[in-house]
C-alpha cells in the first residue's frame, strides 16, 4: 500500500446482534480512522496496528472484522436491513480489502 493512498466510503458499525451505527470509515496517508455521523472519532491509527483483519464468508464479502489493541471492531460496508445497496456495498468492499490487506 502506498503511503499516498486515499479513500472512503460509508461504513456501519455492527453493536450486537441487530444494532449498526453509520459512520465513514477513512484511508488516509497510512492511516485508518473511522468517525459515526455525529463525527464522533472511534479510532484514527496507522494501518500497522490494525490486527486479525477477516473479511469472514458471513457478511458475503460485504464486511470485514478486526482489531486495534484489545478493542474489537465489526463493519459492515452494505446497510444493514435494508433491501437496496447490497451490490454497492459488495463493490466497496472489494475496493477496502486489498487497501487493508497490503500493509
Amino acid at each position: 500500500m502506498s503511503k499516498n493512498t486515499s479513500y472512503s466510503s460509508p461504513a456501519w458499525l455492527l453493536i450486537g446482534i441487530h444494532g449498526s451505527k453509520p459512520g465513514t470509515l477513512r484511508l488516509n496517508n497510512g492511516r485508518l480512522s473511522y468517525s459515526n455521523d455525529d463525527q464522533q472519532c472511534l479510532f484514527d491509527v496507522p494501518v500497522s496496528e490494525v490486527k486479525d483483519l477477516d473479511f469472514p464468508w458471513y457478511y458475503f464479502g460485504g464486511g470485514v472484522n478486526f482489531k486495534i489493541g484489545a478493542d474489537k471492531y465489526r463493519l459492515s460496508f452494505v446497510q444493514p436491513h435494508q433491501e437496496y445497496g447490497l451490490a454497492e456495498g459488495l463493490e466497496v468492499a472489494k475496493v477496502w480489502k486489498p487497501l487493508l490487506t497490503e500493509k
